[in-house]
Order: structure tokens, then C-alpha cells, then sequence
């Protein structure tokens, strides 16, 4: 059996350029640092958590506090023997308004401080989040 003849491939008259080409730099990166400012933002996202559960937990108590008042209110209208005096149910009238009224300001009043704790948490995180960049940037 016969091997089949192998054309050489004649060497080039030209030289081949040489290029030489930098080394790529490859940026440091400290993983313990965006570890650690990863930890944080999850626990910002944590304590962020907490507030809302607990604004929450304080509206639910603030609105059965007044179903519960409400319910009594209409037990003891009911429970009378003769008809309330119109000036009596004016004034029932106007304390169950007075008391809508100051459960709807505390349910207000409880959102918005839950809110303002949120938005607070999360300005410190960006902040944090900012000036760590910096610091890994400078590296």
C-alpha cells in the first residue's frame, strides 16, 4: 500500500509581521467586600420587611379596635327598649363619626411613618451601595 504524496508547503518569501498585543488588565475584584455590602442589602431588605409587617399588624389592631367599638355601639342602640331622643342619635352619629375619623388618621398616620422607615432604609443602602462602588472602583 502506498502512502499518498504530502505537498510541502514552500516557506514564504515575506516575513510574518510581528504584533505584539498588550496583556489584557483584568479589574480586581474583592468578593469578601461584595459579599459583605450584599449582606447588608439583604438585611436592609429584611429590617425594610419588618416595618411593613408591623404597620400592618398595627392597622389590623387599629381597625378591630374599631369594628369592636362600632359592634358595640350597634348593640346597645338595638338593645334599647323605646326609641333614642333624636338629640341622643345625633350625638351616637357624631361620635361614631369622630371615631371613623380618628381610625382613618392612625391607619394614615401608621402607613406613613412605615413608609417614611422604608424610604430611609433604602436611601442608606444606596448611599452605602454608592461609596462601596468607589472603594472597589478605586482598588
Amino acid at each position: 500500500m502506498r502512502k499518498p504524496a504530502v505537498a510541502k508547503i514552500a516557506a514564504s518569501p515575506f516575513p510574518a509581521p510581528s504584533v505584539q498585543l498588550p496583556e489584557p488588565k483584568l479589574p480586581k475584584l474583592d468578593l469578601d467586600a461584595l459579599l459583605a455590602a450584599q449582606r447588608a442589602n439583604l438585611a436592609a431588605v429584611q429590617e425594610a420587611q419588618s416595618v411593613l409587617v408591623d404597620a400592618a399588624q398595627a392597622i389590623a389592631k387599629a381597625q378591630h379596635g374599631y369594628l369592636e367599638a362600632s359592634v358595640a355601639a350597634a348593640r346597645a342602640a338595638l338593645s334599647r327598649k323605646q326609641p333614642a331622643k333624636p338629640e341622643a342619635v345625633l350625638a351616637e352619629v357624631k361620635a361614631a363619626a369622630e371615631r371613623t375619623t380618628a381610625t382613618a388618621q392612625q391607619v394614615v398616620d401608621l402607613a406613613a411613618a412605615a413608609q417614611r422607615r422604608v424610604v430611609e432604609l433604602a436611601a442608606q443602602r444606596t448611599r452605602a451601595n454608592a461609596d462601596e462602588f468607589k472603594a472597589l472602583a478605586a482598588a
